[in-house]
């Protein structure tokens, strides 16, 4: 029997890809049809042909399975069987029971699922994990054999960080986590502060260590004590489980990370007081049947759904707008309780988008900031697999590079275009990335007074690079030249290394819409050659009309062969440097 619980699986470490993932699932036909070794290896292939996982080597039934099971687990999809009190139900079983007949597979798509896929602003997506996490408990038909109480992980996660920070100790690390709350205990009305007078003893004890060593001695006590406890290897619980809680977790928006630790968002802290005054409440025990409803239906209640609240949310949202000519402040003006629920909710979600875009206008001009060119330095160094002393947080290699190329250009000046529309992967809160960039388009698009800037990267190399990479870069560089007409629009590809047969293709620039050629001004940059340049910035402004100077003078060479092409954007981007 468990002794320690982990939402999701350590597999699927980056479940800001679940969503995403969700789609293939559905749009390649396995819901319902997911069972088997070949149906599970298809399933891991499809996720890497789509552009949702980037790994090496070959496509595996186990991992094929365990994304299905972090979709179950989540009530994504159904799952096989239910045993409810003695009693084996089929899938088609139970949601006949719970007035959801049109389930009748195991690995269906439930309600739940389709909110997700269907869902297009980020806060509904949060909303949508927020609901499921906060029904979540164990034990439960899926994880069926935790005894000597029930629990809701999430519930005491918040419970703990709430009661930590009105204290005024912060919030929770990793390994505190790992420590305290990933045990499997009954969650009683004292659960949550006797779990905190733990941390707070623990904290004492590391406070009054005088060295590096004592420190490791403490810990090592407490690491014995959990392996004891649980059974299993305790680094692996203050590891892997605690990194999946923290990373799951977030995906509810109600967290920060300030540091080492994860914190409750200040604007959240009369949401989590609201959710708190009536959980946990639990029902599997009780009422199994109302619980799977609940969960599959993703209508677990949430402050918010009171009419009342969800009003003086958006009554905040409203004065923090700038843009008092928005038309969507006058659709919030005409809402009253008596207005329809979901026309309530779409309208919250859609104030609380464009005051990220607000925001995200301001984060784009601290990104012109010393501080900021240094960390966007020592991103793009981390991520092409250069040392550096401090170490960074980087949950998605793919995404975050995208990222940081991104903060790269808002740190230049004069983008013309809203700073929301010049990237293609989706943002958090605090503007870090959750994705990357779907497929259909650029990952990044600046439009500059007098050019448009075309951004592809890829931690792809060799001859991924030209299988994954070539076509799509030279098909959406032509589509955005149609669209900008009257500027000149130039594509930047980088990469950590670029294939010669890429450079190739780049060199020649030739696209054919039909029989009507059209030529593309490509250029292949490696990681290295484009940190010089954003390095530059911390000691000398440039202007975006100098990036354009040294991608015209890219291009000169490009008459030569692969090779010598490659190599001569490398000297020109040190003579650039040279004399900016």
């Amino acid at each position: 029997m468990p002794k320690v619980w982990n939402i999701g699986n350590t597999t699927v470490r980056n479940p800001k890809r679940i969503e995403s993932a969700l789609k293939v699932f559905v749009e390649e036909g396995f819901s319902g049809n997911v069972k088997g070794k070949q149906a599970e290896t298809n399933l891991h292939a499809k996720l890497k042909e789509k552009g949702v996982l980037e790994f090496d080597g070959y496509p595996s039934d186990w991992n094929g399975r365990k994304w299905r099971a972090a979709f179950y687990q989540l009530g994504f999809i159904s799952y096989e069987r239910y045993k409810i009190e003695q009693k084996t139900l089929t899938p088609e079983d139970l949601f006949s029971q719970i007035k959801t007949s049109e389930i009748k597979l195991a690995y269906q798509l439930t309600e739940a699922g389709r909110k997700l896929i269907s869902a297009t602003t980020i806060p509904e997506i949060e909303d949508i994990y927020l609901r499921q996490f906060a029904c979540y408990e164990l034990p439960n038909s899926l994880e069926r054999d935790f005894i000597g109480g029930s629990l809701k992980p999430f519930i005491l996660f918040v419970q703990v960080l709430n009661i930590l920070e009105n204290a005024g100790k912060g919030g929770l690390t990793k390994f505190e986590t790992g420590l305290f709350i990933q045990k499997f205990r009954n969650h009683t009305p004292t659960l949550a502060k006797t779990i905190v007078k733990d941390i707070i003893e623990y904290r004492y004890k590391i406070k009054k260590c005088k060295n590096t060593q004592e420190v490791k001695k403490v810990n090592t006590v407490y690491l014995k004590d959990l392996a004891k406890f649980s059974g299993i290897n305790a680094a692996s619980i203050v590891g892997d489980y605690a990194d999946t809680t923290f990373r799951y977790f977030s995906l509810s928006g109600l967290f920060a990370r300030a540091g080492d630790e994860i914190v409750i968002r200040s604007n959240k802290k009369d949401f989590v007081n609201k959710l708190l005054e009536t959980e946990p409440v639990f029902l599997f025990k009780t009422n199994p049947l109302q619980y799977f409803k609940t969960f599959y239906t993703n209508s677990q209640e949430i402050p918010t759904d009171n009419i009342k609240v969800a009003l003086n949310e958006i009554h905040s949202l409203k004065s923090k707008i700038l843009d008092t000519a928005n038309t969507l402040l006058k659709k919030a003006n005409s809402l009253t309780e008596k207005s329809n629920p979901s026309i309530v909710q779409n309208i919250r979600y859609k104030l609380i988008e464009y005051n990220n875009w607000e925001r995200e206008e301001e984060y784009a001009s601290t990104q012109q900031r010393n501080e900021s060119i240094a960390d966007i330095v020592k991103y793009l160094k981390v991520l092409n697999n250069e040392k550096i002393e401090e170490k960074l947080i980087i949950d998605d290699k793919p995404a975050y590079l995208e990222w940081a190329v991104w903060r790269s250009f808002l740190s230049i000046d004069a983008i013309t275009c809203p700073i929301h529309q010049t990237r293609r992967f989706p943002v958090d809160q605090d503007f870090l990335p959750r994705n990357t960039a779907s497929g259909g388009g650029s990952d990044l698009i600046f439009e500059f007074e007098t050019y448009v800037l075309v951004v592809e990267v890829t931690l792809t190399t060799s001859h991924r690079q030209m299988a994954a990479e070539s076509e799509p870069v030279k098909r959406h560089t032509a589509q955005y030249k149609k669209m900008y007409p009257n500027k000149n629009v130039y594509c930047l590809f980088i990469a950590p290394a670029i294939d010669n047969n890429v450079v190739e293709t780049f060199r020649t620039g030739t696209w054919y819409n039909n029989d009507i050629e059209e030529k593309v001004d490509i250029i292949p940059m490696s990681i290295s050659d484009f940190i010089a340049p954003i390095n530059i910035l911390q000691k000398k402004r440039f202007h975006n009309t100098d990036f354009k100077v040294l991608l015209y003078n890219c291009l000169i060479n490009r008459d030569k062969n692969a090779p010598k092409w490659k190599a001569s954007i490398s000297s020109e981007v040190r003579i650039w440097c040279s004399n900016i």
